[in-house]
């Protein structure tokens, strides 16, 4: 059974949160249209890949500042790793809570 954790995010972060996944769903959908003219395990990877990603970014648009947040850690890992991507491309302003978001990821509340 997954263990979940509890998270909370402030109006910043979140905004940094979906602009990573938005990105980060992007980037796998241009990898799956790639893969769809490969092999075909790689395209099912690949779009498994993707369809994970379009679900997080869906998931995240519904968050809201201050809202504790259920969630397992490897979706907080998709998160991190959308965030990490997103450092080399995100607006000045949001890399303070890019980092914010991260450390609490890093450091996330066990759920009871």
């Amino acid at each position: 059974m997954p263990e979940f954790y509890r998270i909370y995010f402030d109006a910043d972060e979140l905004d940094a949160l979906r602009g990573a996944c938005d990105l980060q769903s992007t980037e796998e959908d241009m990898r799956l249209d790639e893969a769809a003219v490969g092999d075909l395990e790689d395209a099912v990877t690949q779009e498994s890949r993707a369809d994970d990603m379009l679900l997080m970014k869906s998931t995240v648009s519904i968050f809201k500042p201050g809202q504790a947040i259920i969630i397992t850690k490897e979706d907080l890992g998709l998160m991190q790793k959308s965030l990490e991507r997103f450092k080399d491309e995100a607006p000045p302003e949001l890399l303070e809570p890019i980092e914010s978001a991260i450390e609490k990821i890093e450091n996330p509340g066990r759920a009871v």
